[in-house]
């Protein structure tokens, strides 16, 4: 297909002035008819600017050539998986002879920084490219499974959060009985990943991280910053320590976003009055601090952190590498609690989840799906899942929905005929085979109980800070949230006669923001917010205050 009939925002002409910016950084190569730029696989690929001639991009993910756009004159190669260094997910060949300006890969992030009026060009086209992409007969990577099993529920949450272009073929249906023929496998093999060629039956998530260049080899080098999770608060710290000349490390166990990450859509974040996905919020953020920068590795989790009497700080991760850094942000935010209903365990990941994406709720699909919680992240799922569910039951042991959950969101629910909101009742029992399929709900006022058909039980109950890997060294309050700041003067474990900073623990050098942090208000623009400053603390404590 020809770019005309594709949007400008996608693939737009360079200017001759953005050109001459770009020379200075670039090769001037030839490619006769054929030739291969770059290919399906290939890492560290270079960026290609057209001068003379034309590039053809074809996909080949499933099994067939397919040629996605010509490139002319003045037009350019590439999408996010340039900045997220990610191997290519389709080809760059030489339609007719043609001349290029190449830009390798070690070259790419300084050129985003350096000529800044390119920049923004460039990170809109890598981003619309890829949702084309996607939306069009693409496959990407295939993930051939059963659709309510935890293992590909895993794989699709690391895909989705790590924006790994991918297709899931449920083995329940004729796509995914094929793939098994196709791959002479069985039910007993799956989860199945395909991509371009290769096969991999049962993979776990760190050998895939590996194949895709997400998780990477820690150097010995000390970062001037490690950030230990990457929600809006690690994220926003990681885009201005990065920007500010910090050599910057993020660190989550399974990809960017958080919290947040797993919101349908957030509708009262500033300066998006239509409200957007949480995953393209985290998503916009992540591309930025990449552009910036800093380093990402997932999924990689911190067992223990010592804190250094030298200022340096060690980290030693589940991979068996120390991250070495002069400061550290803790921001591994908090997840929801469990329910403590028997079976609850047994069923997380297999119909009992703790978000609402559209990886959770392709299981309720005209069936229902029951909502646990009053607060306005329980409402979005409600809504997002109305979507999908034959019916939604918001189940809240209060009395009133508007205590806990802002006014609009209250509004939508209440005129919304999919949904239900089941007052002071609670679930106390959950059942089913290999999956959940039945609940028991009991009203605490009647003392009745009621069985019903469940796809989906969603729990969005309490807060539980992600601080199990911290020492004793780092202080807490009964709940486990890391207190910094004001809050620690007086403790024997400071031992400084400096005041901290408002986010420093009683580790210093060591700080904390976003939801793991006590006291806070557990809002996505609070923990943007709490991000930011923390880059202030942070330079402030290497200057030495």
């Amino acid at each position: 297909m020809a770019t005309a009939n594709l949007p400008d925002a996608a693939f737009p002409t360079l200017t001759d002035m953005e050109l001459g910016c770009l020379k200075s950084m670039a090769t001037l190569r030839r490619y006769a008819d054929g030739e291969v730029l770059f290919q399906t696989g290939d890492k560290e690929y270079s960026f290609f600017v057209v001068v003379g001639g034309q590039i053809a991009i074809i996909d080949s993910s499933s099994g067939v050539d397919r040629e996605v756009v010509v490139h002319g004159p003045g037009q350019f190669t590439g999408d996010v998986s340039m900045l997220t260094r990610q191997p290519a997910v389709v080809s760059a060949i030489a339609a007719g002879s043609c001349e290029v300006y190449e830009v390798t890969a070690c070259r790419i992030r300084r050129m985003l920084n350096e000529i800044p009026e390119l920049s923004d060009k460039l990170l809109e086209a890598f981003q619309v490219r890829r949702k084309i992409l996607e939306e069009s007969e693409f496959l990407g990577m295939r993930v051939v499974g059963k659709a309510k099993s935890k293992e590909v529920l895993q794989l699709l949450e690391f895909f989705h959060k790590n924006k790994v272009a991918h297709t899931f073929q449920d083995i329940e249906r004729a796509d995914g009985l094929a793939s098994l023929v196709e791959f002479d496998a069985t039910s007993d093999d799956t989860p199945i990943i395909a991509c371009g060629g290769h096969i991999v039956k049962k993979p776990t998530l760190a050998k895939v991280a590996e194949c895709l260049g997400i998780s990477r080899n820690i150097g010995t080098e000390v970062y001037d910053l490690v950030v230990v999770g990457a929600g809006p608060a690690g994220l926003a710290a990681s885009v201005y320590g990065a920007s500010e000349g910090l050599r910057t490390l993020l660190i989550d166990r399974i990809g960017p976003g958080g919290q947040a990450g797993q919101s349908s859509k957030i509708e009262n974040y500033m300066g998006f009055p239509s409200g957007l996905p949480g995953a393209e919020l985290a998503n916009r953020g992540f591309l930025q601090a990449l552009k910036f920068g800093a380093e990402f590795t997932a999924p990689v989790s911190v067992k223990q952190m010592k804190c250094g009497e030298n200022g340096e700080h060690h980290l030693e991760l589940c991979t068996g590498q120390i991250a070495k850094a002069r400061t550290v942000l803790i921001a591994t935010g908090a997840s929801y609690r469990r329910l403590p209903v028997e079976n609850c365990a047994r069923f997380e990941g297999a119909g009992v989840y703790y978000s609402a994406t559209s990886i959770e709720a392709r299981v309720c699909t005209d069936s229902t799906a029951i909502v646990v919680g009053g607060g306005n992240s329980a409402g979005q799922a409600a809504m997002f899942l109305a979507l999908h569910a034959s019916h939604v039951k918001i189940v809240i042991r209060g009395d009133d929905l508007s205590k806990s959950m802002s006014q609009y969101l209250c509004r939508r629910i209440e005129q919304n005929e999919r949904i239900e909101v089941v007052y002071q009742t609670e679930i106390i029992g959950l059942d089913g085979d290999v999956c959940l399929q039945k609940a028991t709900l009991k009203n605490s006022q009647t003392n009745q109980s009621t069985t019903v058909d469940c796809a989906g039980l969603f729990i969005f109950i309490g807060a539980k800070p992600h601080t199990e890997w911290l020492g004793e060294g780092i202080l807490k309050d009964g709940y486990g949230f890391v207190l910094t700041g004001p809050s620690i003067v007086g403790n024997p474990l400071w031992k400084l006669e400096r005041e901290p900073c408002d986010l420093e623990t009683s580790c210093p050098g060591v700080f904390a923001a976003g939801d793991v942090r006590a006291g806070t208000t557990k809002r996505c623009g609070f923990a943007v917010g709490d991000g930011s400053l923390a880059i202030t603390c942070v330079h402030r404590y290497l200057s030495g205050l």
